[in-house]
């Protein structure tokens, strides 16, 4: 075979495997979109979250950030996220900003993971092995199902992915990447746990001898998060977003992190992590001495060891998703010149990841779009359609979401007042108290999580029930209250007419003494 013949042979399989994730991705993307979709009826996100960053976009819009026209809030805990959304704010086109980011994300992803294969040789040597890893891996790894969530995660795998490829690189060719430079910068632009594998990369670029780059690349993964915490503190807010603070639980200390992470039982997703660390420990052990990519499983098991001690598992399983993703392609990388053992030791991770995401995936993703439709929209509808006033929820995204009257984030992460107060617990109904201050007369609620906080003389109304399944909903009723008996039948009258509207599946519930 002439050399002309073997170089176009070769520049087609660097195009084959990563075309082939790509297409794996982006139509297991559309089959779930398909299915939600006729689960649902309408288009939807799964969780209400996407709605924070799109309000935040509104305000920065405005010329403000929070979820409240002249009242900051951290409310997002993306640095740059909500940036990428404000285009077109306050019209219906930005609801699709997620969306569309999203599937760029995504095809990103899949481009990348088919490069590392490529790079890893798995076009070359075993090319069945290799068209498998392509197109089965991203799925069972739920690729599409963090992008169909709306949020930042995709975009944070994406680059944790380039990093991953750009370490490949160095290791193979001694050449620094611009792959890796992008990941590192990139990845806390994201989300803060990119530290973690930024910092990492950048240690590991000056163990290897690029000692500038390293330095660089460690100061400027840096300096992205420090800018964004020095932006919050110029607002008067905490440096640590309060979207992260209140998703910590009553402390935010690291031993309490480690204790949670490490509770018995164990969470599915924690396992998942576990296992991909004792993959990368096992290959330590078959990979050669004298390989150069071994030296990529210490940084691969420290970034796992990280992400456990002090990162969060689980909810729709997006939390982990960047952390797992680069892991199981360092690992296979590492194993694609070992032994068929080594390979085996690779997917562990990924044959427990089929356990836990794919059940779910296949279970629960389609039906999620339809309980933030029927729960989240139909409250977003009533607050800004028909009681068009100030409203007090513990679920802001969506009722927030091109509301111009005031909305209260009980919750507190739109709300640093709400937060301080429920972290505390040493004041009695103070959400009750902060309506009042805020003129607010409405609040709807999760009463499992806030009914004993609301005001004394807050007169009970209702709730907005769901029917059928209501994944990754907090509770599948939402309880609605006036701030006394006074504005009571006001409501209730607006209710009335609203719930004419409420579509199959939702309903509400009068409370029979708020009828009297």
């Amino acid at each position: 075979m002439s050399q002309a013949a073997t170089l176009e042979g070769a520049a087609r399989g660097r195009l084959r495997l990563p075309a082939v994730s790509l297409a794996s991705v982006l139509l297991g993307f559309a089959a779930l979109q398909i299915a939600a979709y006729l689960n649902a009826g309408v288009f939807e996100y799964p969780l209400d979250d996407v709605y924070i960053h799109l309000a935040v976009a509104e305000q920065i819009a405005a010329g403000g950030y929070g979820v409240n026209p002249g009242e900051y809030a951290s409310a997002a805990s993306s640095p740059v996220y909500p940036l990428l959304l404000v285009p077109f704010a306050g019209s219906e086109a930005q609801r699709f900003l997620p969306l569309v980011w999203n599937i760029a994300a995504l095809a990103a992803c899949g481009w990348l993971w088919g490069r590392i294969l490529v790079q890893a040789g798995y076009d070359t040597a075993d090319r069945a092995f290799g068209v498998l890893l392509a197109v089965a891996v991203p799925l069972v790894l739920n690729l599409p199902g963090i992008a169909y969530i709306g949020m930042e995660h995709t975009l944070h795998t994406a680059t944790s992915l380039a990093v991953i490829l750009g370490l490949l690189v160095l290791v193979d060719e001694n050449r620094v990447s611009p792959w890796l430079i992008a990941g590192v910068l990139l990845g806390p632009a994201m989300r803060f746990e990119a530290l973690a594998i930024s910092g990492l990369a950048a240690l590991f670029l000056i163990l290897r001898g690029h000692v500038r780059a390293g330095f660089l690349c460690g100061v400027g993964a840096l300096a992205v998060a420090g800018l964004f915490t020095a932006f919050l503190v110029s607002l008067g807010l905490d440096p640590l977003p309060s979207s992260v603070q209140a998703k910590l639980g009553a402390s935010a200390s690291l031993s309490d992190r480690v204790a949670e992470t490490f509770q018995t039982p164990l969470k599915r997703n924690t396992v998942l992590l576990i296992g991909a660390l004792l993959a990368a420990l096992l290959l330590l052990r078959q990979v050669p001495s004298n390989a150069a990519r071994r030296a990529l499983l210490p940084f691969i098991a420290l970034a796992l060891l990280a992400h456990l001690v002090a990162g969060k598992t689980g909810w729709m399983n997006r939390y982990e998703n960047y952390i797992l993703v680069a892991s199981v392609s360092g690992l296979l990388a590492c194993a694609a010149a070992a032994t068929p053992i080594a390979k085996a030791q690779a997917l562990l991770p990924v044959a427990l990841a089929a356990a836990v995401y794919t059940p779910e995936f296949i279970l629960k993703y389609p039906h999620a779009t339809r309980t933030i439709d029927r729960q989240q929209a139909q409250m977003a509808r009533f607050a800004q359609d028909f009681h068009v006033g100030p409203v007090a929820v513990n679920d802001i995204g969506r009722v927030a979401w091109g509301n111009r009257h005031y909305v209260l984030d009980l919750w507190g992460l739109g709300s640093l007042d709400a937060l301080r107060y429920r972290r505390s617990g040493d004041t009695d109904r103070w959400a009750g108290l902060l309506a009042e201050q805020h003129g607010i007369n409405l609040a709807m609620i999760y009463d499992a999580w806030l009914g004993a906080q609301i005001g004394e003389n807050w007169v009970r109304l209702g709730q907005l029930e769901l029917e059928g399944p209501s994944d990754y909903a907090h509770q599948s009723q939402v309880a609605f209250y006036a701030a006394s008996s006074d504005v009571a039948p006001g409501l209730l009258a607006k209710i009335q007419e609203w719930q004419h509207g409420l579509p199959e599946g939702a309903y509400f519930v009068p409370e029979p003494e708020a009828l009297r």
